[in-house]
């Protein structure tokens, strides 16, 4: 974002160190496929929804349950960081950043 030239970005690579959960959901809410570079891949885990099927071949591939509750609940406080961050109220270093150093303490975290 912010990189000042007419090109369209799509995607956003970045290497191990640049990917935490926060990333892959402002980029695609702000409208980036996120593509990182991914060390220890066999030892990370993806999150679902409800209806995996309990015979499928991904389960070992299997995280935590995806909160829709918790989603839903923040979903106006969720749009307007997006929108905070798409119109350069905020930088998306700044906001990822004040979202690491909460984790838990925030539910918009």
């Amino acid at each position: 974002m912010y990189h000042e030239t007419d090109l369209k970005i799509e995607e956003h690579f970045t290497d191990t160190n640049g990917f935490t959960d926060h990333v892959f959901g402002i980029c695609h809410l702000l409208g980036f496929r996120f593509c990182p570079r991914m060390r220890d891949l066999a030892s990370k885990k993806l999150h679902f929804f409800d209806g995996v099927n309990q015979n499928s071949p991904l389960l070992p591939l299997l995280g935590e349950k995806i909160n829709v509750k918790l989603i839903a609940a923040c979903w106006d406080h969720i749009l307007r960081l997006a929108t905070s961050v798409s119109i350069g109220t905020v930088t998306p270093s700044l906001i990822m950043r004040k979202l690491a150093s909460y984790p838990r303490q925030n539910k918009l975290a």
